[in-house]
């Protein structure tokens, strides 16, 4: 319930007016929102917000997971194979998915006309 206990926090700090004009809206990214009661499942989740499409919010949550692969590899790694190891991931994760852009665009807009 961060985000419940997060707005009520900014409501009555000094940025409160501020994030009042603003028209700020939080949003709890999809995975999580089982956690979180009824109440505030409905208030927060992306599918109840105008805006935010298909979109589950868990891209950087996935990106974190698949950095999970580095540890076993590099635990014993000297520094330099080790930031070797971790900038070459980080690459071809780039270059991965640089060449899926085209289709997850191209899907995306087949659902968007459905």
């Amino acid at each position: 319930d961060i985000m419940c206990a997060f707005v009520k926090m900014l409501g009555t700090s000094a940025l409160g007016p501020r994030v009042a004009a603003m028209n700020l809206q939080g949003i709890v990214p999809a995975f999580h929102g089982h956690a979180h009661n009824r109440l505030c499942q409905v208030h927060w989740h992306p599918l109840y917000t105008e805006g935010v499409g298909l979109e589950d919010l868990e891209g950087c949550e996935r990106t974190f997971h698949k950095s999970n692969e580095l540890a076993s590899g590099t635990r014993l790694a000297t520094p330099f194979h080790r930031m070797q190891e971790i900038e070459e991931h980080w690459n071809f994760i780039d270059i991965d998915k640089h060449a899926a852009s085209g289709n997850f665009i191209y899907q995306n807009y087949r659902q968007a006309l459905t």
